[in-house]
């Protein structure tokens, strides 16, 4: 069995398309068909499920592949530990969701990309499932996420911080610095809330239903920068993780208020698969990001 044939059985899974797994290995595509014809001989079964011109992975098809990561995993390690290849190189893939990804990882990958110049990163932003998605499909090496604890048998959490979401309003607003304020009182005001499938906007949501409390805000935004600027600007109150306002705050431009019968708080989670060699790029992205937010961070990373 040809690591090769494992690597670009990979690939297709990834992408789910052999043309861009080929464009993503500069081959042809009836290379990658080839390969992926002579894995399935050699194996005696169909990795893939045809139809016409859509495909899915086989029964076969899944059992294969953690197996096949667990090789090209390993394969990679030994070809790092046997060169004394200890310095970080190569590419580092991060999946994150908006709030971690714009606000979180910039000074993290900028402290990163210091130290380890060669290290090609890309970053992918989507929702939560979206991103745990393409971890499971191996599409990424680790997620950075904000949510309720994410227990997953075959993924280890490199580390966790709890994190606060706060309730900001613009400083002229009544509820600006009170601490006395109920639940129910700002169900009364504008709320301005992100896109549905926030992990954030759905805690919210399901508390307030289990006080049977209705939310009647008129006005959804799915960026959290305007969120900000609207905030401020006193088109409403709304909620959103600490890290993300941080800047506004330090420049007077919001004001926090707190509830007397509500409050809530999340994980920001840096999580990868258990059979995903941690390679020295990895590592060091983890080492740094552990120290996310301090001012020894460049210390420590060194």
């Amino acid at each position: 069995m040809e690591l090769r044939h494992l690597t670009t059985f990979i690939h297709v899974c990834e992408f789910m398309s052999f043309s861009k797994a080929a464009e993503h290995l500069s081959y042809t595509q009836s290379s990658v068909t080839q390969q992926v014809q002579q894995l399935e001989a050699e194996l005696g079964v169909e990795l893939f499920e045809r139809t016409g011109k859509r495909f899915s992975l086989s029964t076969k098809g899944l059992e294969l592949l953690p197996y096949a990561n667990r090789l090209t995993s390993l394969a990679s390690e030994t070809k790092a530990v046997i060169s004394n290849a200890q310095k970080p190189s190569g590419v580092l893939r991060i999946g994150a969701i908006e709030s971690t990804c714009n606000y979180i990882l910039p000074p993290v990958l900028k402290q990163y990309l210091k130290l380890w110049p060669s290290v090609q990163i890309s970053v992918r932003n989507a929702t939560t499932l979206e991103i745990m998605e393409m971890l499971r499909k191996n599409q990424v090496d680790l997620i950075l996420t904000l949510d309720k604890k994410i227990a997953v048998p075959e993924w280890n959490t490199a580390w966790e911080q709890p994190t606060n979401i706060v309730f900001l309003c613009c400083p002229a607003h009544p509820f600006a610095g009170r601490t006395n304020i109920r639940l129910r009182d700002i169900l009364e005001e504008n709320l301005l809330l992100t896109e549905p499938g926030c992990n954030y906007r759905q805690v919210f949501e399901h508390d307030c239903a289990e006080r049977n409390l209705e939310i009647k805000s008129n006005l959804e935004i799915g960026s959290i920068s305007n969120i900000l600027d609207f905030t401020k600007h006193n088109f409403g109150i709304t909620f959103l993780p600490e890290a993300t306002a941080h800047a506004e705050l330090q420049k007077g431009n919001l004001s926090v208020f707190q509830m007397e019968d509500y409050s809530m708080q999340m994980l920001i989670q840096l999580i990868y698969r258990k059979d995903k060699w941690i390679s020295p790029a990895i590592r060091e992205l983890i080492k740094l990001s552990m120290c996310m937010g301090s001012d020894e961070c460049e210390s420590n990373a060194k």
